[in-house]
């Protein structure tokens, strides 16, 4: 017989899931069983039919019924994945059922790949897994499942299963990088996740070295993404500083920061943004973490001592597992927040948590490495951009242990000085002064009332009493060292403060006489701490030293008359960029002569008939400069969500838009708006900041319109979805902070526009869905509409996303029908 004639038939598998090796005391999902019985009747449906008979009945049964096309594609992707011999015939046959560009089967893959029980994965499903993605690469929605795939790669586990693991992943990114680098969030995900694994990985060089490789590539050719993750990209780097692949790149970090991205101003634009959350949970498994949460918000103060020893022998038991302790305390510090319910509960707080889980650690290096992970957030803080709870751990450990466990209490207090002082000696006081606002802060806020019971407590000595006062003198008062017994003569001072230099039990260093604190030589071998800037910063001086701003403003070098004739000069000629941009630039401005020339080619512009695409040429230019020296995208989300009243005190951009503001009711107006129109082409971020601009910080949303207006082609609602699609890629945080003032302005062209529910959709998590539909219930926004045909057009567009994004479209479509009171079945 011919293929298109012969019979097709296939083995039934056993009636129990074949995806885990499960224990036989272990109960399968039922999700599980739900594949199991799908392929047992594929199997039924398949049998005694020929190829052309069974193309014919897969086609009419997968178009009865949306119960039929589930069915079907359960079973082909649980003989994907558990029968590789037949895995071709499978994925062809899923290729004539699919109705809906594989959504369903990318829902049941994540079913696979979120599991608890992954780590238990048969290697034959594990190896399918990767193959089966390799075939739906072009899928909507595949980067949400590699992503929840990189979970599964465990931090300090080298067994034989997970390496394989992590050999598979690291294929697959390389083999589609091209694809790979669409999606921001993955490619910085990679470079983070890989550079932790090859911590574990010293005795794999192979692995090592292609993982290095690969970060190394990441971090060169995708800076800008891979610096979402922020500090901890720091921490992370310099943990594998010292593989000769990273060196390098370690070396341009530091000392050439530009050869990386000209928009990278230093180490320090990096240390001082926080880390989303999302890269932190990163590095703990799907499994950890639902051991870790029930532990933190199920079980009483006086009942975790178990679960936490049982948690310690089955995940941190083997030497690889020592760099988990600084992944799980990251976790703990900045992703796992506790409700106020459980804050007022007896539930084990973080910080007892956290006090016994540090006692089984029995190497040095590992807990400098896990008190650094602790107490890093206080090294860079800022109350304007920090989380007051990712130091409250810190602070409740360091105070509520005083009683019981003072030596704890000491050993967090002299790391601190001493970290503070050695971690970057060039920024030591910029350093000082974050971890005495940290605190400062912590007072405030209520979350401790003092640190004097921890000053006076009879079991701390003076040493660590001074250590206090040197970090924060504002809540302590000054140590009074009593005169001591001696040979020599008593100095005139000897009453005064003497701050001895921070100890660690982790660094060894020779006494220090001086009065004031001084950097203690460090030992390369051990560097479990300082050696980021060890190297580098050996000469270093107090010029140096990061203080959070800018220089001062540096004179013009011509006169000002003469600067505005030779601007205007320049603009009319567009056939080449202005000489004094070129001087400007050999001359090495700050911010605030960009800033200044920047505000006056757009006052040239409102004055005179300058043309406005050079202009809008030469300010591109300056943009571009000034973006070697300022973060302006990162000021730019201070500002608009009301964080930081100084961020754009350096910022052209604003500069900008506050010199065009002076004429939008002025007869120069129309030229204005062309020319943030121009810059806009030039790929600026001038749309979204001027929403900004207009509908948050002055209020007047017709200005956003006017400059709507410029465009030859195109509506308010096109302009909305591109600018508000802008800022949900670069500052998801604060696309969903203005949501609802942005719905206020312009309610008629925001409800039932399917792009802006689609940027909702793209980044939503569950707590954004519970924030939003708050508002919706409150009458505070609306995404969808009342109106039957806008729904259905809207939920046609939105069977298109993944799963997880349906489920938040239906229950954000729900939450707006019972808020205008309408049954969902009227629809």
């Amino acid at each position: 017989m011919t293929d298109a004639t012969a019979e097709t038939s296939i083995s039934p598998l056993p009636s129990q899931p074949q995806l885990f090796l499960l224990d036989p005391i272990d109960v399968a999902d039922p999700w599980q069983y739900e594949l199991v019985e799908s392929y047992q009747l594929l199997a039924t449906f398949i049998a005694g039919k020929s190829q052309m008979e069974l193309h014919d009945a897969l086609q009419h049964k997968a178009s009865e019924s949306m119960h039929s096309h589930s069915e079907l594609v359960k079973g082909l992707v649980y003989g994907i994945l558990t029968n590789p011999n037949d895995a071709g015939m499978f994925f062809r046959y899923l290729n004539i059922v699919s109705r809906d560009g594989f959504a369903y089967t990318l829902s049941r893959l994540q079913l696979v790949v979120t599991s608890h029980k992954f780590a238990r994965i048969r290697p034959e499903v594990c190896t399918q897994l990767f193959w089966i993605l390799n075939e739906l690469i072009n899928a909507h929605g595949l980067d949400q499942i590699v992503l929840s795939l990189t979970r599964q790669v465990r931090s300090g586990d080298i067994s034989h299963g997970n390496v394989k693991l992590c050999w598979l992943m690291l294929q697959f990114l390389q083999k589609h990088y091209d694809w790979m680098v669409q999606f921001p969030v993955l490619i910085a995900t990679a470079a983070y996740m890989f550079g932790r694994l090859a911590l574990d990985h010293s005795r794999i060089p192979d692995l090592r070295l292609q993982e290095s490789e690969f970060v190394v590539r990441l971090f060169r050719e995708r800076f800008s993404e891979c610096s979402m993750v922020g500090r901890d990209l720091v921490r992370m780097l310099q943990d594998i500083a010292r593989i000769p692949v990273v060196t390098d790149l370690w070396t341009d970090i530091l000392k050439q920061p530009q050869s990386i991205s000209p928009r990278f101003t230093g180490i320090d634009q990096l240390l001082y943004t926080p880390t989303p959350r999302m890269f932190l949970a990163n590095r703990i498994t799907y499994d950890m973490e639902h051991r870790l949460l029930f532990i933190l918000e199920q079980l009483p103060v006086n009942m975790y001592s178990r679960n936490l020893m049982w948690f310690v022998q089955q995940y941190l038991s083997t030497p690889e597992a020592e760099t988990l302790f600084s992944d799980l305390i990251r976790y703990i510090v900045c992703v796992f927040h506790p409700s106020n319910a459980v804050l007022a509960s007896n539930i084990v707080p973080r910080y007892v948590f956290l006090g016994g889980l540090l006692r089984f650690i029995r190497s040095q290096v590992v807990a400098a490495n896990a008190k650094l992970a602790l107490f890093y957030d206080w090294l860079f803080y800022n109350p304007q951009s920090d989380n007051i709870m990712n130091i409250e751990p810190g602070v409740l450990i360091i105070a509520q242990s005083v009683d019981k466990y003072a030596f704890m209490t000491a050993s967090f207090i002299e790391f601190l000085a001493f970290v503070s002082d050695a971690y970057s000696p060039a920024q030591a006081p910029a350093i000082r002064q974050a971890v005495g606002t940290a605190m400062q802060d912590a007072v405030d806020k209520g979350v401790v009332s003092s640190l004097m019971p921890i000053y006076e407590h009879p079991r701390i000595e003076v040493s660590i009493r001074q250590n206090l006062y040197y970090l924060f003198p504002q809540l302590v008062p000054p140590v009074v060292v009593p005169p001591t017994v001696s040979d020599e003569p008593a100095k005139a001072d000897d009453t005064e403060l003497h701050i001895t230099p921070p100890s660690s039990p982790e660094i060894s260093s020779n006494p220090v006489q001086q009065p004031q604190p001084i950097t203690p030589a460090i030992p390369i071998a051990l560097d479990p701490v300082s050696r980021m800037f060890q190297d580098e910063l050996v000469n270093s001086t107090e010029s140096d030293i990061y203080t959070g701003g800018l220089p001062e403003d540096v004179a013009l070098q011509a006169d000002t008359d003469a600067t505005k004739l030779s601007l205007e000069q320049a603009l009319r000629d567009a056939g080449e960029l202005p000489s004094f941009v070129d001087q400007a630039q050999s001359a090495e401005p700050d911010i605030a002569q960009i800033s200044n020339l920047a505000s006056e080619i757009v006052d040239i512009c409102a004055q005179s008939d300058t043309p406005i695409p050079a202009a809008a040429r030469i300010l591109s230019v300056m943009f571009c400069e000034s973006l070697e020296m300022e973060d302006i995208e990162t000021n730019a989300e201070l500002k608009a969500t009301g964080e930081d009243n100084d961020a754009l005190e350096h910022d052209v951009l604003h500069h900008v838009i506050n010199a065009a503001a002076k004429y939008t009711d002025h007869s120069s107006a129309q030229k204005i708006y062309s020319l943030l129109v121009h810059l806009t082409e030039h790929k600026l971020d001038v749309g979204f900041r001027w929403l900004l601009f207009s509908v948050v910080d002055k209020q007047q949303p017709w200005l956003y319109a006017q400059y709507v207006d410029q465009y030859a082609t195109g509506t308010l609602s096109a302009a909305l979805v591109r600018d508000l699609s802008t800022m949900q890629e670069r500052f998801p945080g604060l696309f969903y902070t203005v949501l609802p003032q942005i719905y206020a302005a312009f309610t008629d062209a925001f409800v039932g526009c399917h792009g802006i529910v689609k940027s909702v959709l793209a980044l939503i998590d569950q707590p954004q869905v519970y924030r939003l539909n708050t508002l919706i219930l409150r009458g505070k926004l609306q995404l969808i509409g009342y109106q039957a045909a806008s729904i259905a057009a809207i939920i046609d567009m939105a069977l298109d996303c993944d799963a997880f994004e349906q489920v938040c479209f239906w229950q954000l479509l729900t939450a707006e029908l019972d808020a205008s009171q309408i049954a969902l079945m009227s629809v």
